[in-house]
């Protein structure tokens, strides 16, 4: 799981650059752009909306145990953020590695264990690059310094970034890219299962907006964290799936000629041939 998260942000890269996926990043860029004017203006809805809704707009708050930080939310907002956390993600793959080894060695269900973990790692080092390409404010240190939409530090210093880091790590995010990537891999290892797709597409629904409301993400940081998550995601599970064509038996036998058909004129005469190659 672990060598292939240079190959899996290589093959993102390639991705983004062959012809026939263009489409794909003009659409993710082009929403961008559109979002970006409206980002403070969709943040200070959502805020409100949160508010009524009984603390959504505030931080998460997790629990302790003898003093010890756990991952027990406090709120139903606190729980919501934590399922676009890696922490979520290694629980499923320990999830996938139990019904793995219950039922004699799944291979499905193994891969997806490791899969998972996988995505996690690839995701986690591309957003943390285009984070620091970026520089982009988060919405929490914009509202502190009085800076509408938030400013933008492309290439901030590893120090800067280390010291202060909701200046600059605002886009893309990781938590959607992450839930992105777990989604994915585990839909396209069960796509028997129909409830996987729309249970998780609206629980991303909820997260995303879950973190506008508490001031953690701007709404145009999401496109490209879905495209990354997405992608990369797909990737990792195709490599491990072998794919059966679903074509009929009789169409998959290989015949023992082939017939090529021909009409020619010749002499004001029409003449119908045929070439039978054994």
């Amino acid at each position: 799981m672990v060598k292939y998260i240079p190959h899996n942000i290589y093959d993102f890269g390639v991705f983004t650059i062959q012809k026939e996926n263009l489409k794909w990043d003009a659409l993710v860029l082009g929403s961008t752009a559109a979002i970006l004017p409206f980002d403070q203006k969709i943040l200070d809805g959502a805020g409100e909306l949160g508010s009524r809704m009984g603390g959504w707009d505030k931080d998460s708050k997790y629990g302790t145990v003898a003093g010890i930080f756990t991952i027990v939310p406090k709120n139903i907002s606190s729980a919501v953020y934590y399922t676009g956390n890696g922490g979520t993600t290694l629980i499923l793959s320990a999830i996938f590695l139990s019904i793995g080894k219950l039922k004699n060695n799944d291979l499905r269900a193994l891969n997806t264990s490791s899969e998972l973990v996988e995505g996690l790692l690839s995701v986690g080092v591309a957003t943390q690059t285009l984070k620091r390409i970026t520089g982009r404010q988060s919405p929490s240190a914009a509202i502190a310094d009085n800076n509408s939409g938030g400013d933008w530090n492309p290439f901030p210093s590893f120090t800067a970034f280390q010291s202060n880091t909701p200046n600059y790590d605002a886009m893309p995010s990781g938590h959607i890219a992450t839930f992105m990537s777990t989604l994915t891999i585990i839909s396209t290892n069960y796509p028997e299962i129909k409830w996987i797709k729309p249970v998780g597409y609206s629980l991303m629904g909820v997260l995303a907006f879950n973190m506008v409301s508490g001031k953690v993400h701007w709404t145009s940081d999401y496109p490209i964290g879905i495209f990354m998550g997405y992608v990369i995601g797909k990737q990792i599970a195709n490599r491990r799936i072998t794919k059966i064509a679903k074509d009929n038996v009789t169409a998959m036998v290989k015949k023992p000629y082939k017939i090529d058909y021909q009409i020619n004129r010749i002499n004001h005469t029409t003449l119908v041939g045929a070439t039978v190659t054994f």
